[in-house]
């Protein structure tokens, strides 16, 4: 779940509640999408009035991964640092985001895939096909203003359970560490474009293969190592 603080209360020797904001460290990848196939079949007459078209498109992606947290702890002894979590994640829907590095680079291509649409005959007597990235049966195209967004979401509320040991409020001394291992249940990832969350006949055909595995991903598991202090 990244980094982050929890604030906790022990309720007896054999509760403690907790609750805390996780966020997962920012980094961004980067790659580019190769299109000079149908940058290549573009007439010259169009390269000169529209162009240049780029021959690849510089895409980046990003994790968002923000939560708060509120989770009892259940310890089965008395004096036992062995517990079991039970509690919910709620934050962000979106889980990772992928768009287009440069605003609105993309707007030529935009321009050409309006040709396309507007004249269909022509573009299916010289060959020319739209440009854009094919995910199963559904193309994502750049926008009117040239640029792309596409989106992997879950359910914004994650129940969550775990096992581990240490507590979260010492016992004996004023700093303590605990170990933990869990689950959040964030229901089928959905992928987005723009807004428009795709559907399984969206993602049929030879390139929805990964949309389908992502789609059946349906928990997360949790790796969790906390230092945790006494005030009082």
């Amino acid at each position: 779940t990244g980094y982050g603080f929890d604030a906790a209360m022990p309720i007896g020797n054999y509760v403690q509640v907790r609750t805390g904001f996780d966020i997962f460290p920012s980094f961004k990848v980067n790659t580019d999408l190769d299109v000079s196939d149908a940058v290549s079949n573009i007439p010259s007459e169009l390269q000169t009035r529209y162009g240049p078209f780029p021959s690849s498109v510089e895409i980046q992606g990003k994790p968002s991964l923000s939560n708060f947290k509120f989770i009892v702890d259940i310890y089965p002894f008395k004096h036992s640092n062995f517990f079991i979590a039970a509690g919910a994640y709620i934050g962000s829907k979106k889980i990772v985001k992928v768009y287009n590095r440069e605003e609105g680079s993309l707007k030529n291509i935009t321009t050409y895939n309006n040709l396309i649409e507007q004249y269909p005959d022509v573009a299916e007597e010289r060959g020319l096909q739209k440009i854009g990235v094919q995910l199963g049966d559904y193309m994502l195209e750049p926008d009117e203003n040239g640029n792309i967004d596409a989106s992997i979401r879950v359910a914004s509320f994650k129940p969550y359970l775990g096992l581990g040991f240490g507590r979260a409020v010492p016992k004996t001394k004023h700093i303590g560490f605990r170990a933990e291992l869990g689950c959040q249940f964030w229901g089928s990832p959905k992928v987005y474009c723009f807004d428009k969350q795709l559907s399984e006949s969206d993602t049929d055909g030879k390139d929805g293969g990964f949309i389908k595995t992502l789609s059946k991903i349906t928990v997360y598991p949790v790796l969790t190592f906390r230092f945790c202090g006494k005030i009082f």
